[in-house]
């Protein structure tokens, strides 16, 4: 026994009185103060030795037996030179059967597509194409990927296909659009002739054009600016929008060369000043209609439309009748984190989402500017469309057989719901498909929608049906303050007819409402399989008096659901003023769709862990409610709820605890870097309204709120403050206050 203990006890000072006794390094090796060593004899004599010698002891090497973790406490914590005398007078020892000091070792990520990116392009801003390419440091962040470079790597990088933006003209000598461009797919409508190239001024108004052709087809090393989506694509630009734009020149603009050109990609529309109602004329609508008909030799043109930059004025998309129509794939945008941007707009005619910017701190999206220049700052849904088309090109090359209408159902059954799972108010249709107001189907995947659109395997969709709803007996119905009107439309979707339809593509409401303030109306519609759409919002600014006339509302919120039963139409007055009144003079339900199952929809969308974790995910999670991501917080964490050295009263605990709430529904599942126990979070919610009243009035003013190193929002009250400008907090704030009612409720 005697013998046994001086063997270890040798050992140790062994390990212990080297400490200091260094010799250099070869290689350039880092050697750090951790020594493993096997020591038979199980942990209890190992931490005996290093207690007994003050060293410390670090614990068994993951899961191998007699394997453990020295460190010396006076030696330096990296070196270039090695403390090789340790290592000798240990190995001599036999109680230790082997011993190495630790050194770091050089590692790499194996990332295939990240790898392969990196190597990939020459072109100096690539690395700043977050959107393009997995550039996350930690799993904790979001995964920023639209699943290009899959893509590219099958050898589809848009070759034969042809985009024109329209827009307010194209710098088409910039080099690193040059080889791409297409002068057949360009016009000048501006001042009528074959060159598109933009007018200059000291303001450089007139960039927006040349911004978004590079985001589609910026040309791949070449040492110039990025890389383009669809980077072999043909682009040319429209000029139209640099002077007085007309019914006729958009109809010029639109209609152009459907014989030659594939994808027109448009960023503008009407003001989106949270009051306008407009949409195309009837020249620019017979456009869409011929080049729905007649372009790409029947096929039809591909129209790629932005859903509109006025979040902020309270706008709602579907009182703007270029992304409201079903012949445009309406493009919202989400930020770097997942989120809807202060700016995105609401509507249940968008159909799908692409990255973009988001708060001013946030990333934004690389691209080309004028006078040969490169920019990273390109912002808003103006950036979002041109990705769209960019993806649209590479499925294009894939099958050029496809139709406008099969470019839709692949975005519908192929965009992600989890990367913008951490919003409020998804929801899953009567089909099974996750929809938003402000996402649509969701983001974005390149490499699904190219995937699923492989000549080999997909089935074009069948003709389209269009089948008329209307009530011939139906009388105008007053509407007043504050009161709301329903409508029960039964329909059997014209069953027996040649426009007999099963499965649901386009729902459009055509009406004409007069009403003393437009801006006061809410309408919702509700499909026999229980599918709420929210047709209009209410806008505060919009107070014309001027109602609805033949107004087309349009939601894709009831795709593939089948639409025999009874719909429901709900216009409501939510201004509540008592001067409003009005009626409903007229409406007519417009289905569109086709009279079977189309073959990908006869097996339910399954949302694997790639898409989603499960299809019936919460909007919006509370940290308490996310078990998977945050147990090891709530666990692990030190406990960090601060106790002010003043009593409380209730009411100030009250507005400290509706803070946290609000906080932690504005940053979704993000992680702050200090929690709460899981025991507080998880307790049912009992604040009173009151308090979350106040508290926002407190959050919306910093100067207001005490010390934040005493309570327990604290670290989400920083964060917010760093993190969120002031005008995307309010709105986000009231979001979350909404969410916590209507869950309380």
């Amino acid at each position: 026994m005697e013998r046994t203990h001086g063997h270890l006890r040798g050992a140790v000072w062994a390990l212990v009185a080297s400490c200091c006794a260094v010799h250099l390094a070869v290689g350039g090796k880092q050697y750090v103060n951790e020594w493993a060593a096997e020591i038979r004899g199980g942990p209890e004599k190992a931490r005996a030795i290093a207690e007994e010698l003050e060293y410390d002891f670090l614990g068994q090497i993951g899961s191998l037996k007699d394997h453990f973790l020295f460190r010396c406490k006076d030696h330096p914590r990296r070196s270039r030179r090695s403390a090789s005398h340790i290592t000798k007078r240990l190995s001599d020892d036999d109680r230790v059967s082997w011993v190495e000091q630790q050194y770091e070792k050089q590692r790499s990520k194996r990332s295939v597509l990240r790898n392969s990116a990196e190597n990939f392009f020459n072109d100096p801003m690539w690395n700043q194409q977050w959107y393009l390419q997995d550039t996350r440091t930690t799993l904790s962040q979001h995964k920023l990927d639209l699943h290009v470079i899959p893509v590219w790597k099958q050898g589809i990088t848009g070759k034969g296909v042809v985009v024109t933006v329209l827009d307010d003209g194209l710098e088409w000598n910039h080099t690193d659009i040059i080889a791409n461009y297409d002068p057949k797919a360009s016009y000048d409508f501006n001042e009528n002739d074959d060159d598109p190239f933009p007018r200059y001024d000291p303001t450089n108004e007139n960039k927006h054009g040349t911004r978004c052709v590079g985001e589609i087809a910026m040309l791949a090393n070449n040492k110039k600016c990025g890389v383009g989506i669809a980077y072999n694509a043909k682009v040319g630009g429209i000029r139209m929008l640099d002077g007085i734009v007309t019914d006729a020149i958009e109809a010029s603009s639109i209609g152009f060369r459907p014989d030659h050109i594939d994808i027109y990609s448009a960023s503008w529309g009407p003001n989106d000043d949270g009051k306008t109602v407009e949409g195309p004329g009837r020249l620019a609508q017979k456009a869409f209609e011929y080049g729905i008909k007649q372009g790409r030799e029947g096929k039809g043109s591909i129209f790629v439309w932005a859903s509109g930059n006025g979040g902020r004025q309270g706008d709602n998309c579907d009182c703007d009748g270029y992304t409201d129509s079903i012949y445009t794939l309406s493009i919202s945008s989400a930020s770097e984190h997942g989120l809807s941007p202060w700016y995105a707009e609401k509507c249940s005619s968008t159909l799908a989402t692409a990255y973009s910017s988001g708060d001013y701190t946030d990333q934004r999206i690389t691209s080309t500017d004028l006078h040969n220049d490169c920019t990273e700052t390109h912002t808003g849904t103006s950036a979002s469309a041109p990705l769209a088309a960019g993806i649209f090109a590479l499925a294009l090359e894939a099958n050029p057989n496809l139709t406008w209408r099969d470019l839709q159902h692949l975005v519908v059954w192929t965009s992600e719901f989890d990367p913008l799972a951490n919003n409020p108010e998804w929801k899953k249709n009567g089909a099974g498909l996750m929809v938003n107001d402000r996402f649509g189907y969701g983001l974005l995947n390149a490499k699904a929608l190219v995937d699923l659109a492989n000549p080999k395997t997909w089935k074009g969709v069948p003709e389209k049906k269009e089948c008329m709803v209307t009530d011939s007996e139906f009388k105008p119905r007053t509407l007043r303050s504050g009161s709301q009107i329903i409508i029960e439309i039964p329909t059997r979707a014209c069953e027996g007819q040649d426009s007999y339809i099963k499965s649901l593509e386009h729902v459009q409401l055509e009406t004409t409402i007069e009403y003393s303030r437009r801006g006061d109306l809410h309408i919702t519609l509700t499909s026999p399989s229980g599918t709420t759409a929210i047709l209009l919002s209410e806008r505060a600014k919009d107070t014309s008096l001027r109602g609805f006339k033949n107004w087309d509302f349009m939601s894709v919120h009831t795709w593939g659901e089948n639409p025999t039963g009874t719909w429901v139409l709900q216009i409501t007055d939510v201004g509540g003023r008592p001067e409003n009144e009005g009626q409903i003079v007229n409406w007519k339900l417009i289905l569109h769709g086709t009279p079977t199952q189309l073959e990908h929809m006869k097996q339910p969308r399954v949302y694997t862990s790639y898409n989603v974790v499960q299809n019936d995910r919460r909007g919006v999670e509370k940290i308490a409610d996310s078990k998977e991501d945050h147990t090891s917080l709530s666990e692990n964490s030190e406990t960090t709820v601060n106790t002010s050295s003043t009593t409380k009263t209730g009411n100030e605990k009250a507005e400290e605890e509706a803070m946290l709430h609000l906080l932690q529904n504005v940053f979704g599942v993000q992680k702050p870097q200090k929690t709460v126990s899981k025991s507080t979070l998880t307790e049912k919610l009992q604040i009173p309204y009151e308090s979350f009243y106040q508290a926002m009035k407190k959050l919306n003013k910093q100067s207001q709120l005490p010390n934040s190193e005493d309570n327990m929002y604290g670290d989400y009250a920083d964060q917010f403050y760093n993190s969120k400008s002031y005008k995307h907090r309010d709105d986000r704030l009231l979001q979350a206050l909404q969410d916590i009612i209507r869950e309380e409720s």
